[in-house]
C-alpha cells in the first residue's frame, strides 16, 4: 500500500514538473520580439507570399443554395500565422470641422412601392442618378436585380435569380450586374448586362458555396471583379470584365486561419473583401478576424480587434478617403434572436478602433452608408421598444467629433431588408435612398415595401 502511495507522489509530482516546463517555455515564446514593420505602411511584409497558381477553374464544393444568416466565428485567434498591423499614423483630423447642421434633409418622398416584393437597396451608380436594386418576392423564390432610375421612374431589369444569394454588384466597365445565381445542387457566378442584353457565367460550384455570393467586390476602376469560390476558401480570383480572363490573386485565405475540419458539412469560413476607394487597401473580413492587404506589395496583416467581434461585414463601408472603415461589431455573442450591435470605425492611419455612441438607447445598428466628406455617416438601428413590427430610428452621426442627429423619428420608418442593404448616400452627396415599408388602407391594415429619397442641401 505504502509503494502504491509513493509510486502515486511521484507521478503527480513529475506531472507537476511537465506542467510547469511547458508553460515556461509558452512564455518564453510569447516574449519573443516581433521582426521590424515596413515604415510608412499598417501592414508587415510577411516572410514569403507565395506567387499564384495559374488560372484554373476553382474545385467545386458542397452545400445547400443561400447564404447564412450572419458570418460563423471563427473558433480560435489566427495568432503567428498573420502579424498584428502597426500603423504609421499621421494627422489627426480637425474636430472644429463642419457640423451636421449644415446638412438640410427634406422630407422623404416615396419614389417606388410594390405590394409583392421586398425592395434592398444594393447602391447607387457612379451617375449618381440610378439605384442598383434587388426586389425579392414574397410569393415565391425569385429575386429581380433591376436599376431604378430617380428622375425618370425607369425600372430596368437585368437579371431574375433564385433566392438572395448575397448582394449584387455594378459592373461600370461593362454596364452590368455581377451575381450569385442558385441552381438544383449547383451555385453560378453570372454577369448581365442590359444594353444589349447578355448573360455569361464565370464560374460553377457544385452544391452551395456561401462565399460565392458574399465576397463579390469591384475593384476600382470598375473593370475586374474579386470573388472567392470555395467553402475551403483558397486564393482569391479575380476576373477582368473588359477581357473576360481570370487569374488567381498572390492571397490565399486559408494560409492566415486556423484549418478547417473539411469532414463537417457546414464547416466554414465566411469571407468578405472590400476595396478602398482608392484601391491601395484591401479589407477582408474572415470569420471573426479583419486582415488588411496591401496588392501591389503583396502584404497583409491582421487587425488587433481587442474586443470587438465583427458581426456583418457585409454591412461594412469604406469612407470615400479610404481613411476610415466603418463596421458593425459586438463586444459578446449575440443571441440568435436579439442581437446586441455597436457601429466601430477604424482608423487605418492611426489604427484607431472608435465606438460611436448614440444618445438613446437602442437596438442592433443594421445599415450605415458615408457622406461625400469622409466625416458623415447616415446610420439606421432599430428602435426599441419594438411594437408590432421592427421600426427603425435614422441618424446622422460624425466620425470624427462624434456628435449625432436624428433625422426620423421611430414611427415613420420600417425595413424588411437583410442588414447593408437599407439605406444609400449618393457619391455627390445630393441623395438619401432608404427602404420604407409604408402602411396604406384602414389603420395601416395592408402595409407596401416602398423606397423612399431624401433632397439634400448643404450650406457651411
Amino acid at each position: 500500500m505504502n509503494r502504491t502511495v509513493r509510486l502515486l507522489r511521484n507521478g503527480l509530482g513529475l506531472l507537476l514538473l511537465l506542467a510547469l516546463a511547458a508553460g515556461a517555455a509558452w512564455l518564453i515564446a510569447q516574449s519573443r520580439p516581433r521582426p521590424p514593420q515596413a515604415a510608412g505602411s499598417p501592414l508587415p511584409t510577411p516572410t514569403a507570399v507565395r506567387s499564384p497558381a495559374p488560372s484554373r477553374s476553382p474545385s467545386p464544393t458542397a452545400r445547400q443554395p443561400g447564404p447564412p444568416a450572419s458570418p460563423t466565428p471563427a473558433a480560435t485567434r489566427v495568432g503567428q500565422r498573420v502579424p498584428f498591423c502597426t500603423f504609421p499614423g499621421g494627422e489627426p483630423p480637425d474636430k472644429g470641422g463642419p457640423g451636421l447642421d449644415q446638412y438640410q434633409f427634406s422630407e422623404p418622398q416615396v419614389v417606388l412601392t410594390t405590394t409583392t416584393t421586398c425592395i434592398a437597396i444594393a447602391d447607387w451608380l457612379p451617375d449618381n442618378n440610378r439605384l442598383l436594386l434587388m426586389r425579392g418576392s414574397l410569393t415565391s423564390n425569385i429575386e429581380r436585380i433591376e436599376t431604378f432610375d430617380i428622375r425618370t421612374g425607369e425600372v430596368q431589369l437585368y437579371a431574375e435569380r433564385n433566392g438572395h444569394n448575397g448582394k449584387a454588384v455594378w459592373l461600370p466597365a461593362v454596364q452590368g450586374v455581377a451575381y450569385s445565381h442558385g441552381l438544383p445542387n449547383t451555385l453560378e457566378l453570372r454577369i448581365s448586362r442590359g444594353q444589349p442584353p447578355e448573360t455569361i457565367t464565370i464560374v460553377e460550384s457544385a452544391g452551395n458555396n456561401a462565399n460565392l455570393g458574399m465576397s463579390l467586390a469591384v475593384e476600382p476602376g470598375g473593370r475586374r471583379l474579386t470573388y472567392l469560390v470555395d467553402r475551403a476558401i483558397g486564393r482569391l480570383q479575380s476576373w477582368d470584365s473588359v477581357a473576360r480572363t481570370n487569374h488567381a490573386t498572390a492571397f490565399d485565405v486559408s494560409e492566415w486561419l486556423p484549418p478547417l475540419d473539411l469532414s463537417q458539412p457546414n464547416a466554414q469560413y465566411f469571407v468578405t473583401p472590400l476595396w478602398s476607394p482608392n484601391g491601395t487597401r484591401l479589407a477582408i473580413f474572415a470569420g471573426q478576424s479583419l486582415f488588411l492587404v496591401e496588392p501591389g506589395a503583396n502584404r497583409v496583416c491582421e487587425v488587433n480587434r481587442g474586443r470587438w467581434l465583427f458581426i456583418m461585414p457585409t454591412a461594412s463601408r469604406w469612407s470615400p478617403n479610404g481613411r476610415y472603415l466603418a463596421v458593425i461589431a459586438s463586444t459578446e455573442r449575440p443571441d440568435p434572436l436579439v442581437r446586441s450591435t455597436d457601429l466601430v470605425v477604424l482608423d487605418v492611419l492611426t489604427g484607431e478602433l472608435s465606438n460611436l455612441t448614440l444618445p438613446i438607447k437602442h437596438g442592433p445598428v443594421t445599415s450605415v452608408s458615408w457622406g461625400v466628406n469622409s466625416r458623415h455617416l447616415a446610420v439606421l438601428v432599430q428602435a426599441i421598444p419594438q411594437q408590432q413590427r421592427v421600426n427603425y430610428l435614422l441618424f446622422l452621426l460624425d466620425a470624427v467629433a462624434g456628435d449625432v442627429r436624428q433625422i426620423l423619428p421611430a414611427s415613420s420608418v420600417g425595413v424588411t431588408a437583410q442588414w447593408g442593404e437599407q439605406i444609400a448616400w449618393s457619391r455627390n452627396g445630393r441623395f438619401l435612398a432608404l427602404e420604407c415599408p409604408v402602411s396604406i388602407g384602414v389603420k395601416g391594415g395592408l402595409q407596401q415595401d416602398g423606397l423612399c429619397l431624401f433632397t439634400i442641401d448643404t450650406h457651411q
